[in-house]
């Protein structure tokens, strides 16, 4: 057997790989690994070359731009079933903004798979659980040479092609496992990291519950898969604090909820709407897309809120972002791109141990880092469109750029670090599918927020309760409002107290107000009734609230 791959779009986001297949009898076939932006197999397939497969891990548009243009040969799309049913929920809709071609034969060669699948005698598939948003999977190669060196029972050689992954869960699918039945020989490892997902998540989350308990009107911008992926983890938490809190996902997001047959506490879903007020409310949480203001349901909810002071709209973008402005709300604009601390693929690697690794989703300068990192493997980090041979006549080959004494030393320590390898055989490879929700291991500083959360504040609207009525009663009449460290209101009210004053005018009059913060220490009272006063008007004012119970 000879393997080798070729970068299709390494100038583009070089998350695209094609595989190359040939058995001793001169049996050929070519894989192609998910089809970004720019792969063009008219020019990276020779003309006695015919595509296989084509294996897509997940359903993000980086991914799968040029998907239905590298249709062809009667080759199958494998992927799981999740990113199966959502492709064909946002095809047509991503279609509209988008070149995608002729999406229906993409639709057509889409084939869901959740065990080994063969495309060879000799060669087989298997999707695994790789977190990153929901449905994501990557791939286990497996490959059988008689002529192996190292393993002459069963000749069996293991590639793992991670996508792009994450070792922790996404909204109750699981992450990259690192302990497998059978050793990995070789990865294609997709290098994004960011090193400040969790805390973004965290700090956006506490900002969005702050906002949503204390009766702002919230509205997070996000493309459809990070919303559900948001939506669940707000869901849980609130379901774990044990304080409800409304979540509504609507347009392309709640379409691919539904499709996913996700059922999380507390999220309702609106596909279709003609009336911002149908999905907006004190109080409630809406989740539309996608990220920019600039089209679609976001458009329209920034747009509702937009004179409000105590709404609030948060962005959360993959890419660079920039708050909105010329609004009265309050906004946020947060990068949150879920890919592994730079630490999470240093371990990946020392786990697994394989003897050869290629780094894809890196170009330039991050390609060459990577390439000097690792000192226990075959590491190709090569920035170019050529035909690379991994492996050929039973054995791992090594770069040629290496020389007989590093190459020595190479092989030393990836010897050492293989007798670290805990390896059990009765291992067996996890589901790819929905499974239960881990807060803890998705990221979520719970502790934090239960204890930002857990104290509440007494509502200033209500008239302090006889001194008999227990706590609960109190709560269930809806005199308990819950807020952050940030936007306390019982905290403000103390405050306020030393500054009660009757007001010094003729004609007095009471009315209610609620107290709003934007957030950076402003503070603003919104009139709960009807009140003899014109906009721009100073106007003094006498605060009262009950007492803390």
């Amino acid at each position: 057997m000879r393997v080798s791959y070729q970068h299709a779009n390494v100038h583009s986001g070089n998350e695209s790989t094609l595989l190359r297949f040939m058995t001793d009898d001169g049996t050929r076939a070519c894989v192609l690994i998910d089809s970004g932006d720019d792969v063009d197999l008219d020019s990276l397939l020779a003309d006695d070359e015919y595509l296989n497969a084509i294996l897509l891990t997940h359903a993000h548009i980086d991914h799968y731009r040029t998907l239905a243009r590298s249709v062809r040969h009667n080759a199958p799309i494998y992927t799981s079933p999740a990113t199966t049913a959502i492709l064909k929920r946002v095809l047509p809709e991503a279609q509209k903004d988008n070149d995608l071609g002729d999406i229906s034969a993409a639709v057509d060669a889409l084939e869901p798979i959740e065990d080994w699948t063969s495309i060879l005698h000799d060669l087989e598939v298997r999707p695994v659980p790789a977190g990153h948003t929901p449905g994501a999977v990557g791939f286990v190669i497996r490959f059988r040479d008689e002529n192996a060196a190292d393993d002459r029972l069963t000749g069996e050689h293991h590639l793992l092609a991670t996508g792009d992954f994450t070792t922790r869960p996404c909204a109750g699918y699981s992450g990259l496992e690192t302990t497998y039945p059978f050793e990995i020989d070789a990865v294609l490892l997709n290098a994004s990291t960011d090193d400040s997902y969790t805390t973004a998540l965290n700090a956006s989350l506490q900002t969005v519950l702050e906002r949503a308990y204390a009766g702002s009107q919230v509205v997070v911008a996000t493309s459809s898969l990070t919303g559900i992926h948001y939506a669940t983890l707000v869901g849980h938490i609130t379901a774990a604090l044990d304080r409800e809190l409304p979540v509504t996902l609507v347009g392309q997001a709640a379409k691919v909820y539904n499709t996913l047959e996700l059922d999380v506490p507390g999220i309702d879903t609106q596909e279709v709407f003609e009336q911002t007020a149908k999905v907006l409310e004190q109080g409630r949480v809406t989740i539309a897309g996608p990220d920019t203001p600039r089209k679609g349901s976001t458009s329209r909810l920034l747009d509702a809120i937009a004179d409000d002071p105590t709404g609030v709209f948060v962005q959360l973008a993959t890419g660079d972002t920039t708050s909105v402005s010329n609004v009265r709300c309050t906004t946020r604009a947060v990068e949150l791109r879920n890919h592994p601390p730079i630490e999470t693929i240093d371990d990946v690697v020392h786990a697994l141990a394989p003897t050869q690794v290629v780094i894809k989703h890196a170009t330039g300068d991050t390609l060459n880092r990577f390439q000097r990192r690792f000192d226990h493997c075959f590491t190709w980090g090569t920035n170019d469109e050529d035909i690379h041979r991994l492996y050929e006549d039973g054995e791992w080959l090594t770069p040629e750029w290496i020389t007989e004494t590093t190459a020595t030393k190479i092989q030393t320590r990836q010897w050492e670090e293989a007798q670290k390898r805990p390896f059990d055989g009765t291992v067996t490879l996890s589901s790819t599918g929905w499974d239960s929700v881990d807060l803890d291991a998705e990221g979520i500083d719970l502790e934090t927020l239960e204890t930002v959360f857990a104290r509440a504040s007494t509502n200033p609207y209500v008239t302090s309760a006889p001194d008999d009525e227990t706590d609960a009663d109190t709560e269930t009449n809806g005199s308990q409002q819950y807020a952050g460290d940030e936007f306390v209101e019982a905290e403000l009210l103390e405050r306020l107290k030393t500054l009660k004053a009757k007001l010094d005018c003729p004609e007095e009059e009471t009315v209610q107000a609620r107290v709003f913060t934007d957030g950076d220490g402003e503070q603003f009272l919104k009139l709960m009734e009807q009140a003899d006063v014109d906009a721009g008007e100073t106007v003094e004012i006498m605060i009262s609230g009950t007492e803390p119970s």
